[in-house]
């Protein structure tokens, strides 16, 4: 449903309706009308209230327009078979997404020093109860690795009408059949180095290592460090021989710099002193202080995991550059760093800053699913990829439409209004998502097909 005329307003379930029906059109006919019913479910709250169960959220959000208990069926059955064994393509669904909010012109990128942001991170849909799945994943409220289906995402940071969303790019999925987080990861540090453009700069997160990411050449990255990191102040070098005995060294050497003090023991091992110190004041009026050290090196025991002697060498001498940022806000520094050696301390703060929205993405997508939690029930491996996927999709979609539509009031006690998928998904709730009229089911020829016992029978034969 598309609205004519500009100047005439559009109600929320409407607009929702409206982009819903764009995003999916990238798939068949059928296919697409089963993901509009899937996806209208969701943004109604059925999902929430049927604990991530497909067949039953779709179900009571079709009860509510269809009273043929037949047809109803019908639909609800091609809405699960969709999510399935539906012919589309998940990135497909990223690209169009992008293409849709790109070409409302609300949404505008966040830029530090010219670099759009690009945040990259993890995140798991916990599934314990699965025996046949292998991967896993570390799960705080747990404190272990449970089973998991595991998604990298890479993003894109910008503002709407002044609220910070983040827009998917694109997504690494793992194998299920094993259990490799390593490989995982490395699959989206190469997908990372692929997608990424000359004006954006990659933010990762404490969890990614910046010699994984030299590794496989993204030059412009900012990556949190740990607080007991430590480099080198030159590259490595080979010592000379200094007597005749013993054998000849073979290990490259670098004096060491610590960038934090810490303790060992009951040792405190002194943090180095800086190059340069400099202050800034950030928009609402604080002083912030940073520790810039301009020209370190990666030791030999982070080189270690590197098995190309050639690439070895090549990021023995490459320099970097660290900074601590010390905010008044929080106790502890906030410890970067970069290979992008331009990078100056006021943008790097603004940048990893604007990280964070990436966060909200399957934050939105887990509660639309099963209110928070990202339970679902769906066994056959493609869904159990799939359901997640369209999940965080949408989910950064109604973040967008949040975003783009005035506040509603869910209540005499909400007195500070905001623009929140959660406000957004109780007027849903209340208002109902019309079916839709622009999609419908593909007209094949079935009549001459076996239906029943011959249809069995034919299979196994």
């Amino acid at each position: 449903m598309k609205n004519i005329h500009t100047k005439t307003p559009i109600q929320a379930n409407h607009r929702t309706l409206d982009l819903i029906e764009q995003l999916v059109a990238v798939a068949p006919e059928g296919t697409a009308l089963g993901l509009c019913d899937l996806i209208s479910a969701m943004f109604s709250g059925y999902f929430i209230e049927s604990g991530g169960a497909v067949t039953p959220a779709v179900e009571a959000f079709l009860r509510q327009e269809i009273k043929d208990e037949k047809e109803r069926e019908r639909r609800t059955r091609r809405a699960a078979k969709a999510l399935t064994y539906g012919s589309y393509n998940l990135k497909e669904l990223i690209d169009k997404l992008q293409e849709i909010i790109w070409a409302e012109g609300n949404w505008k990128p966040t830029v530090a020093q010219g670099y759009r942001i690009a945040p990259v991170d993890f995140t798991a849909y916990r599934r314990t109860a699965v025996k046949k799945l292998k991967t896993k994943a570390y799960v705080s409220d747990a404190n272990r690795a449970v089973p998991a289906v595991p998604i990298g995402m890479i993003a894109s940071v910008g503002e709407v009408n002044g609220q910070r969303v983040a827009l998917l790019k694109n997504v690494v999925l793992a194998d299920l059949n094993v259990n490799e987080g390593a490989a995982h990861k490395k699959k989206l540090y190469k997908q990372v180095a692929t997608e990424l453009d000359k004006d954006e700069i990659a933010v990762f997160d404490a969890g990614f290592r910046l010699v994984e990411a030299t590794e496989v050449d993204i030059e412009r990255c900012l990556i949190r460090l740990a607080k007991n990191c430590t480099f080198g102040k030159t590259a490595g070098q080979i010592p000379e021989r200094t007597s005749e005995k013993g054998r000849t060294p073979t290990q490259y050497k670098a004096e060491i710099v610590r960038p934090l003090a810490r303790k060992h023991g009951h040792k405190i091992l002194a943090a180095t002193a800086a190059d340069e110190i400099c202050t800034m004041i950030d928009e609402s009026g604080r002083e912030i202080e940073v520790h810039i050290w301009r020209k370190l090196y990666f030791l030999e025991r982070h080189l270690s995991d590197v098995t190309d002697e050639r690439k070895q060498h090549e990021l023995r001498h490459m320099p970097l550059k660290v900074m601590a940022i010390y905010d008044p806000d929080y106790d502890d520094p906030l410890l970067v760093g970069t290979p992008l050696l331009s990078l100056e301390p006021a943008a790097a703060y603004k940048i990893y800053v604007s990280r964070w929205p990436v966060e909200g993405v399957p934050q939105t997508g887990k509660y639309i699913l099963s209110g928070g939690g990202g339970t679902h029930f769906v066994h056959h491996p493609t869904a159990m990829q799939r359901l997640p996927m369209l999940s965080l999709i949408f989910g950064s979609l109604l973040k967008y439409i949040a975003a783009t539509l005035p506040p509603f009031r869910t209540g005499f006690w909400d007195r500070v209004l905001k623009p929140t998928y959660g406000r957004l998904l109780r007027h849903l709730k209340k208002v109902g998502i019309p079916l839709s009229g622009q999609l419908f089911k593909k007209g094949s020829v079935t009549a001459h097909l076996p239906v029943g016992y011959d249809a069995i029978r034919l299979a196994k034969a």
